[in-house]
């Protein structure tokens, strides 16, 4: 690419960065949203049929109605407080579902369809309702908070500026929209996760989903206490979700933090 092209892509990039902002719920944070929600369920939904081809749903009944039912109660709880306070359209392209595979790894996921997928490995530590409201919120905040969506627009600009203007943002389908996808959402491998999403990203998560725990009546106090537990159970073996997930003091501190400081929602 020429200088004068580089400059024109840079330019485009900063154009779509000030006219594609979205704004994350219970946040208020302005995100860089380039892609459509039917875009990102397409895609989404592709993927997680793929993954639950070659997945085995688990045969422990008790745990699978464990998840179900905490699920179901914090997505009543979600969509009910969103509708009240004029943010539906965060829930726009979601469709709900939750699934606990047979895998004795430690980790979970949430497509950015509503596809929450739990495996039996982590109800070790996720032995109770509301520690099992720990994690649905965690990934249900990134659902919510468009967080894929962020990143994929962000590797989108950031190969606009490093190619030909308008050869990513518009081509957004076919092999340039699924590896953009696979960036975004960190989906592919058997564990459903391929890359982490940015620490600010999992802060976010954090407070969201101890925001969404709060409304369906789970107790917050469970959130930092999970992780401590995930801590302490991480010297008995590598955790997927861990390493993908990362726990340490400054994240459990931040937890009790916002906690402390949580408004009435």
């Amino acid at each position: 690419m020429g200088k004068s092209l580089k400059i024109v892509a840079a330019f485009a990039a900063v154009a779509f960065m000030a006219v594609s902002c979205g704004v994350v719920s219970f946040t208020g944070r302005k995100q860089m949203l380039l892609f459509s929600d039917s875009e990102i369920m397409a895609l989404s939904d592709q993927s997680y049929a793929e993954f639950m081809s070659t997945a085995t749903v688990s045969k422990d009944a008790a745990a699978t109605k464990m998840v179900r039912e905490v699920g179901t109660k914090m997505v009543a709880a979600l969509e009910s407080y969103l509708n009240k306070n004029g943010q539906s359209g965060a829930l726009k392209g979601l469709n709900w579902e939750f699934k606990l595979v047979n895998s004795d790894q430690v980790n979970a996921f949430c497509m950015p369809s509503g596809k929450i997928v739990f495996y039996e490995g982590i109800m070790k530590y996720a032995d109770t309702p509301d520690y099992i409201a720990v994690v649905m919120g965690h990934e249900m905040a990134h659902a919510i908070a468009k967080h894929g969506n962020e990143r994929m627009s962000q590797q989108s600009v950031m190969n606009l500026i490093g190619s030909a203007a308008g050869e990513i943002i518009g081509e957004k389908k076919g092999a340039v929209a699924q590896n953009l996808f696979n960036i975004g959402f960190a989906v592919g491998s058997q564990a459903g996760v391929l890359l982490p999403y940015s620490r600010k990203h999992e802060y976010e998560a954090d407070k969201i989903g101890m925001y969404i725990m709060d409304i369906a009546g789970y107790d917050v106090n469970a959130a930092p206490a999970f992780w401590e537990k995930m801590m302490d159970g991480k010297t008995a073996g590598k955790s997927d979700f861990l390493s993908t997930h990362p726990s340490d003091e400054k994240r459990i501190a931040a937890l009790k933090e916002a906690i402390r400081t949580k408004p009435e929602l």
